[in-house]
């Protein structure tokens, strides 16, 4: 029974493209930030996902797939709207959320959600394109464009902003690179 709902999961949304936003500034981590996780977001993702693009104002990782944004101002708003435009179906998962578990994005995508705390991690399509729009016009959030929220634990929630935040994590990141030996 388990294998046939998850040969269901694949079959539905097995063509909607995942998108690594690793684009950011990593100014408060005090270096690229994206270079500590980028492999492990993306083979995580590629276990659920055909294809996998990082999101980023220029190619960061030799032999990955880019999307390259082309907006000068660094807001995930704008990658996202661009990201839309062109591919209509996506899901956008940041490259600092290394502790997200893939049961997590599989029940984010069946349910066409997003995480509850972190919106940046979900399913957005061409029908939020207006909202879209409308945030990069005024706050620049993605808060309330895919009102469809699941909660989602706070531990798999964690951006690493700071090196201190992986440093107070560490213990829960080095368990969960264990249960999915990945050293």
């Amino acid at each position: 029974m388990k294998k046939t709902q998850n040969s269901k999961l694949k079959t539905q949304n097995y063509f909607i493209p995942c998108f690594i936003l690793a684009g950011g500034k990593s100014s408060r981590f005090g270096e690229d930030k994206a270079n500590c996780f980028y492999k492990l977001q993306y083979n995580k993702c590629k276990k659920i996902f055909k294809n996998v693009y990082f999101v980023a104002k220029y190619k960061k990782f030799k032999n990955y797939p880019f999307f390259i944004e082309k907006f000068l101002v660094y807001a995930p708003v704008f990658a996202l709207e661009e990201i839309i435009k062109k591919y209509k179906k996506v899901f956008v998962l940041s490259v600092d959320t290394p502790f997200i578990k893939e049961k997590s994005l599989k029940k984010l995508l069946k349910q066409k959600a997003v995480a509850k705390n972190n919106p940046l991690i979900g399913y957005y399509d061409y029908t939020m394109l207006k909202k879209i729009k409308k945030s990069t016009l005024t706050n620049l959030k993605i808060f309330g464009i895919n009102k469809k929220e699941l909660k989602i634990h706070k531990k798999e929630l964690i951006n690493i902003n700071k090196k201190e935040d992986l440093k107070a994590n560490f213990p829960y990141f080095i368990r969960q690179r264990r249960k999915r030996n990945i050293y």
